[in-house]
């Protein structure tokens, strides 16, 4: 004991005189200083682990001073410059400099790790600020400073920090479980399977999760001005832009707020193939801050791209196959911050309405959140386990490199004859030799039969080549492209097409080498199908639909985006993927129906089932076009307006005429028919057919609003809306006739007032009034209004949307200018809007109608194969045609009813599931299937449920046969609820007093297809009727004595 006095006794000397020494010195020092104060021996990482500061100070004042000491961190979450330790003392008049040790006791969020049981949320906050304040009296006013000193110090990262000590620890033995923090993913994988970019304006919005952990949270704020992030992808560039586009950049990622204005990053290709990139130092720089690559990149090849972003410098590594020793890389360092938030608007992978995408692919994005990666963290190979090809080098095949070679020999020949034609030199040649003779020569006109060459080589395509050539016919491969596709569809229209199976996939394949779109998914519905006689092929078929996709093939585009949508042929689930495909068809479909071109069909649909329907078609050369055409021609008004809707429509079989659609609107307007009046000067306003009158064609549609035609009413809107620019009549007219008529139209127009801030009288912008019209447009059909609904949910951040598929549903997103709520976005409501208008296409319309012109005509195959093209590009009413000829004409197409069942009519149960009228064709062949070959019960009795809930009584009568050839209680109650069976309590245990009960019920059906289930389901009510009677014999008895005495009485009468 007195030797441990001894010791403290020693360390309080030896601290008193190593105090009088340091004061002495600086007394010396800072003798001529009147007020000092100073924090010296700062540690290098501060903690509560028995850390002092040594405080030096000095004052001159007689009245006390205030000293005061904080160390303050920049933010939390909520918070800003929030002191986390605050110590202040009273400084009093001394010449001598004086000392003092104040121990750091941090905030205990600082200081110690994440305890769930204390409710501890540990800040990732590794540095902050020490200041040290002398005030001129005894106040702490921030007038009255005078001096100040701030030193920056840190702090222990998270995962080095002590565990808190409390009494509040429940022993261990209390614990039924551990909390665990939900993981919070760091690498996000934003595009799995490659991603076709064509060039345009549309690409892939996504938005990154929202952290939940606290911690996280507060990181990302502090990150805002010195981010910390990678981007790492793998692109094909077949094009740095597209050939039509005007733009100086093309996009590769761009990062946009909801008002389309440029967030942190941006990356860019220019039209030399250098990247660009841009980032902004606030919400509201608009120029930003930009840098280019010196080196471009490479064309033709997979690259992979990183981008890393760390505080105030990013970095940009390419490294592409054919080169990968020899990278591009650049290096770029700003002198101001970048802000950055990561949940702030949305990214979009490709293009957008303000800069189109270059042409090419991009797969495999990954974005790493917080870490800066360096170029020895990244992934070295294509990872291509979810992409058994490259796509885009089918053009690099050894196939389609000879046919290269046959078109540069036919060319050389065709060259070589022209020339020798002006020499006027003859002999006899052969137009396929390379090797050119010695002597000069000429190829007469007669050379065709001077040639050695075998007569079938005159079939072969090159001599077609070479013909149209030295014709001057074609000029490219392009032109050979085009004349060898129409070949091909006109062997498909044929009426033995299968015999030429061999030329239709050789020309097909060329076609496709020499860069036709539409031979793409041609030749992609041979072999996803097996058509031909080959073998089906997913994998080929998506490789050629990436081929056709890239040159903006709209069956290709359809097809990838329907694979997507419903996770098909191996390729992932995406719908914002599937919404890039589906805009782009989108916005084709709106372009066709405001500039319509002749010789175009629009989408109908029509099963073949439906003979009623078939038959009312007017197609050409059927009777019903001829007798409604001679009714048009004897001044038949409803005849000539009907004629003309038609043809300008081309609907019904008729294709699209654009002037003799407006020469009939032109004649039912001059017997005042009101629809007539305003096609016709719809016609002349928008000069359609007929020579643009603006004057003329308002006095036509202010004509049919006197005859009672209401609807033309926007056509008046338009044009004070466009023409006179008078928005107070424009609305006027669009609200008139939104109230009048609830005209889809109408409400589309007075939407796009709203939403531009042009709706008199106050010409304010309000997003949800616009929205309550466009949703009302878009459930109508108005094309526009549904482009505007799917653009909105694929982007997120309107104040309404709602969700047609829960027509009640009304979901509200709030966020403000700085998106700190959350951004509510559907993707797949976004697909399924964008598919609904792609599907309207004149190319699916045009391949819908040539396959119901060759049924008309009795040509099962050629429209089977067309039916199997729309099929492909997911169009509903392709798999369900195509799955019906399967079905019923099995043997001549040489399918298996498996095939037909479950490659086409299970598919089309799947796209129109949406929908509740689905045809009972394919509802019974589908459940026979299930019943039958998969011995799947459950979902045959579902599927019979929903053939009885179609009005089918053939859904009832099966599933009493079900019933009547199982086991007891296959059918569970609750099915037969769902039919409206409810079993009395004296038949629920008679299983043959069941099933007689349901057969009696399918006998009184009323319904429109109940005469069709009326005699069987007789039969099987008198086959149970009967067994009932031979399994109770006292009832069979009675029976009888009563038939004796009925026959008796009946001959006594007689």
């Amino acid at each position: 004991m007195i030797s441990k006095n001894y010791f403290v006794i020693f360390v309080i000397s030896s601290i008193n005189l190593i105090q009088c020494q340091i004061t002495n010195q600086y007394d010396k020092i800072l003798s001529n200083q009147p007020d000092y104060i100073d924090a010296k021996y700062i540690p290098s990482m501060l903690h509560n682990d028995h850390i002092y500061l040594t405080i030096q100070y000095k004052c001159s004042s007689l009245t006390p001073r205030r000293i005061s000491l904080s160390i303050n961190i920049e933010r939390t979450l909520y918070r800003t410059n929030l002191a986390i330790f605050r110590r202040y003392w009273f400084c009093h008049k001394s010449p001598n400099v004086q000392l003092r040790y104040v121990r750091v006791q941090l905030h205990r969020s600082i200081a110690y790790r994440s305890d769930s049981e204390l409710k501890l949320v540990s800040w990732p906050i590794e540095e902050g600020q020490l200041k040290l304040i002398m005030y001129k009296n005894n106040q702490e006013n921030e007038n009255e400073m005078l001096k100040k000193i701030q030193y920056n110090v840190r702090f222990l990262p998270v995962h080095k920090r002590p565990s808190i000590r409390s009494f509040r620890w429940h022993p261990l033995i209390n614990k039924t479980r551990d909390s665990i923090c939900p993981a919070e993913p760091e690498v996000i994988r934003i595009i799995e399977y490659p991603l076709v970019l064509t060039g345009r304006a549309y690409g892939k919005h996504f938005v990154l999760p929202t952290y939940h952990d606290y911690g996280l949270r507060l990181e990302r704020q502090i990150r805002f001005t010195k981010p910390r992030f990678s981007i790492i992808f793998w692109l094909y560039i077949d094009e740095y832009y597209a050939s039509e586009s005007l733009a100086v950049h093309s996009a590769i990622l761009q990062h946009l707020a909801f008002n389309n204005t440029y967030l942190t990053p941006g990356i860019f290709l220019n039209r030399e193939g250098q990247i660009i990139v841009n980032m902004f130092g606030n919400l509201y720089d608009r120029m930003g801050t930009g840098a280019r690559t010196i080196e471009s990149i490479a064309k033709k090849d997979w690259c992979r791209m990183a981008f890393i972003v760390n505080e105030y410098k990013w970095d940009v590594y390419i490294n592409c196959l054919q080169t990968w020793d020899k990278p591009i890389i650049a290096t770029h360092t700003s002198p101001i911050y970048y802000f950055f938030d990561d949940q702030l608007g949305t990214f979009i992978v490709g293009g957008s309405v303000l800069t189109p995408s270059f042409r090419g692919f991009i797969s495999q994005l990954d974005i790493y959140r917080r870490i800066a990666l360096t170029y020895e963290q990244l992934p070295k190979k294509l990872n291509h386990s979810f992409m058994p090809y490259l796509p885009s080098i089918i053009q690099k095949s050894s196939e389609c490199k000879r046919h290269f070679n046959s078109f540069t020999q036919s060319r050389e020949q065709a060259d070589l004859f022209n020339k020798r034609i002006q020499q006027k030199f003859t002999c006899d040649a052969q137009p396929f030799l390379l090797k050119k003779p010695n002597r000069q020569c000429l190829l007469v006109r007669t050379w065709k039969h001077n040639l050695s060459l075998p007569a079938e080589a005159f079939t072969d395509v090159r001599y077609r080549i070479y013909r149209a050539l030295r014709r001057r016919k074609v000029q490219s491969m392009l032109d050979v492209a085009n004349k060898l596709y129409d070949l091909t569809m006109k062997i498909l229209e044929s009426d033995d097409f299968d015999s030429f199976c061999n030329l239709i996939i050789s020309w097909s394949e060329q076609a496709v080498c020499y860069g036709h779109p539409s031979a793409s998914s041609l030749l992609a519905t041979f072999h996803r199908f097996g058509l031909c006689g080959l073998q089906s092929n997913s994998t080929r078929a998506l490789e050629l639909l990436f081929t056709g996709a890239l040159l903006n093939d709209r069956i290709s585009l359809l097809a990838l985006g329907h694979r997507h949508f419903y996770e098909l042929d191996g390729v992932p689930i995406d719908y914002d993927i599937a919404y890039v495909y589906y805009q782009q068809m989108a916005e084709t479909s709106r372009q066709e129906l405001y500039n319509p071109k002749a010789g175009e069909a629009s989408m109908e649909y029509v099963r073949l089932t439906d003979d009623k329907l078939i038959g009312q078609l007017t197609f050409d050369k059927s009777d019903s076009f001829y007798w409604l055409r001679h009714q048009a021609k004897r001044g038949v008004a409803s005849a000539q307006q009907r004629l003309g809707a038609l043809m300008y429509a081309g609907r019904n079989g008729l294709t699209r005429n654009i002037q003799a659609a407006v020469e009939y609107f032109r004649l039912g307007a001059a017997q005042h028919d009101p629809s007539s009046h305003f096609g016709y000067g719809l016609a002349l306003l928008k000069g359609q057919g007929t020579k643009k009158n603006i004057a003329k064609a308002i006095q036509h549609i202010e004509k049919a609003v006197e005859h009672g035609y209401l609807g033309a009413k926007v056509a008046l809107g338009y044009h004070a809306y466009e023409i006179e620019r008078n928005y107070t009549k424009a609305a006027q007219y669009w609200k008139e006739c939104f109230d009048q008529t609830r005209d889809a139209n109408c409400a589309h127009n007075l939407g796009v007032m709203w939403a531009s801030g042009r709706y008199p009288p106050n010409y304010v912008v309000d997003h949800a009034q616009a929205w309550q019209y466009y949703s009302f447009a878009a459930q109508h059909g108005q094309i526009d209004s549904r482009v505007v609904v799917a653009q909105y949910n694929a982007r997120g951040g309107h104040p309404v949307i709602r969700n047609p598929s829960l027509a009640a549903l009304v979901v509200v997103a709030q966020y403000n200018a700085r998106g700190g709520h959350p951004v509510i976005r559907n993707p797949s409501l976004a697909a399924f809007w964008s598919r609904n208008v792609a599907e309207e296409s004149s190319s699916v319309g045009s391949i819908v109608r040539r396959a119901l012109e060759a049924y008309q005509d009795r040509r099962w195959h050629s429209s089977f194969v067309f039916y199997m093209q729309a099929a492909l590009a997911g169009i509903e009413l392709g798999y369900f045609n195509a799955g019906f000829l399967c079905n019923e004409l099995k043997e001549s197409l040489s399918k298996k009813s498996n095939d037909c069942i479950e490659e086409l009519l299970n598919r089309y149960l799947m796209v129109h599931s949406q929908n509740l009228q689905i045809d009972s064709y394919a509802l019974l062949n589908v459940a026979e299937y299930y019943q039958w070959k998969k011995r799947n019960f459950a979902e045959a009795i579902k599927l019979y449920v929903q053939l009885y809930r179609n009005g089918d009584a053939q859904g009832l009568y099966h599933l009493a046969q079900i019933e009547e050839t199982n086991s007891n209680n296959t059918i569970p109650s609750s099915v037969w609820v769902q039919v409206g069976i409810r079993f009395d309590e004296k038949i629920i245990a008679n299983r043959y007093r069941r099933l007689q009960f349901v057969y009696q019920h399918c006998r009184q059906l009323k319904t429109a297809k109940s005469d069709e289930s009326y005699i069987p389901c007789t039969l099987a009510y008198l086959r149970i009727s009967m067994l009932i009677l031979l399994n109770e014999p006292s009832k069979l008895i009675l029976t009888i004595i009563l038939m004796i005495l009925s026959i008796l009485l009946f001959i006594f009468r007689t």
